[in-house]
């Protein structure tokens, strides 16, 4: 499970679009794989919920949106962080991020990336969720 999860937030944090940013996402890739390893050792069932997915997937955001502003000369706007149904069918939960920036000439960057997890990792409770709400978005701040 540990590889699949690690596997998700490469996939995350590659995934970013904007070439002012590319650069710090590699950066935030051993991050969020770090993160997702010390997160899936400590899940005794082995599926984890919407709120303990969204702690592990916004390490690897916030390493963005930060190295973005730090090295990147960038003003962070805003972004999402969101969770539902997969287009890939009814087995995947689509996980997909969403940050706006603006350079000093208040030009507009986007970063955003989008990556499918096994419903099997999450809980019965969070799939409940989906199913009742479709989609559950995260502020990223």
């Amino acid at each position: 499970m540990a590889v699949f999860a690690a596997g998700a937030l490469v996939t995350l944090a590659k995934g970013a679009l904007t070439t002012v940013i590319a650069p710090f996402v590699d950066e935030a890739t051993e991050a969020a794989l770090n993160a997702a390893r010390d997160t899936i050792r400590g899940v005794v069932a082995g599926r984890m919920t919407i709120e303990e997915w969204a702690n592990v997937v916004i390490q690897g955001v916030d390493k963005v949106k930060d190295s973005a502003v730090d090295e990147g000369n960038l003003r962070f706007i805003g972004g999402k962080l969101k969770f539902g149904m997969s287009e890939n069918g009814l087995e995947y939960i689509a996980v997909s991020f969403q940050l706006y920036f603006q350079d000093e000439f208040e030009k507009w960057h986007k970063a955003e990336a989008k990556s499918d997890i096994p419903t099997s990792k999450f809980t019965l409770e969070a799939l409940g969720e989906f199913k009742s709400k479709g989609e559950i978005v995260f502020e990223v701040e």
